[in-house]
């Protein structure tokens, strides 16, 4: 296996873009890494590495070998996963990214549950408010919300997530006039906003047609989780993920507002994805933590009579 390792260290040196940082995913020291690329490059008889760079720069031969390198790796790993399903049992670690509300609102209840039926997956959970690269950053599975049609990877959708008007019950009764999207402009809204771009709530009217509100929070953040608790503290409309606000409605702690009307932040085809790599042979970890999701977010009516 000593040539398949020489291989992981010049892809992770290449994917890492420097001795330091594929030194420290590796475990290994700087100086072993240079060692090991060097060696490789005697074996071949080219140089992959343009050492005069103070970047690490691949040269020709560098980046076709990269190509075949990754190649043959990806291909070594399905050997390996194929092996052990003959165990067929799901074992091992599993590094999962989610949005932050959905994993905090949706996700994390199941977690329990999950751990009891599959207790030899080591799970490891990572939140933050950007999708992520699944190879890059080494997840196995990426939770998405909105549009997703990333056609590189396996996208399985778990749960619609549409957008829906809330407040707290003091807020409502204080502004009992709320009875059309335009009013929204007449009150305080608490806004999800991203890179300091304007912020536009979008609806359907009674004719189907889309139209636009510019809306002027009075408290913006990139943080559905913070607007779903200031909403909840009666400091204005927000407009959020039905999944994450259900058990809010549910007690009665968040209200529903114009219920008549579809509303959406960018676009009215939202849901929540679970996203993947594609392969011959998926891992049995992979397979089991998705279909236990999906399953579990199953609207109840589409379960089979008995469940």
């Amino acid at each position: 296996m000593k040539a398949l390792d020489s291989l992981r260290i010049f892809v992770a040196t290449q994917r890492k873009g420097s001795l330091s940082a594929a030194a420290r995913a590796l475990s290994l020291s700087p100086a072993t890494i240079s060692r090991r690329i060097s060696a490789l490059e005697e074996e071949l008889g080219v140089q992959l590495v343009d050492r005069t760079s103070r970047n690490l720069r691949m040269t020709e031969a560098g980046q076709a070998f990269l190509v075949r390198a990754e190649q043959v790796l990806e291909a070594m790993a399905e050997a390996e996963q194929a092996a052990r399903q003959t165990r067929q049992r799901p074992e091992g670690r599993l590094r999962v990214h989610s949005r932050t509300q959905i994993g905090l609102r949706v996700v994390a209840p199941l977690l329990p549950a999950f751990a009891r039926k599959y207790p030899d997956i080591q799970l490891e959970m990572e939140l933050s408010e950007q999708p992520v690269n699944l190879v890059e950053h080494d997840f196995d599975v990426d939770i998405r919300t909105g549009e997703s049609n990333d056609s590189g990877f396996v996208i399985r959708r778990l749960l619609s997530s549409d957008e829906v008007l809330v407040a707290s019950p003091a807020f409502v009764a204080a502004h009992p006039r709320i009875k059309h999207p335009a009013d929204l402009l007449q009150v305080r809204c608490l806004t999800y906003r991203r890179d300091r771009e304007a912020t536009s709530w979008k609806y359907l009217d009674e004719g189907g047609e889309q139209k636009e509100l510019p809306i002027q929070g009075a408290l913006s953040c990139n943080n559905g989780e913070l607007l779903r608790l200031a909403a909840m503290g009666g400091m204005g409309v927000a407009l959020l993920s039905a999944p994450t606000i259900q058990s809010c409605l549910q007690d009665g702690t968040l209200v529903r507002l114009l219920p008549e009307y579809r509303f959406a932040v960018r676009t009215f085809s939202n849901g929540v994805f679970a996203v993947f790599r594609q392969s011959r042979s998926l891992p049995l970890k992979v397979r089991a933590f998705v279909d236990f999701l999906a399953d579990e977010l199953r609207d109840p009516a589409d379960r089979p009579s008995g469940e």
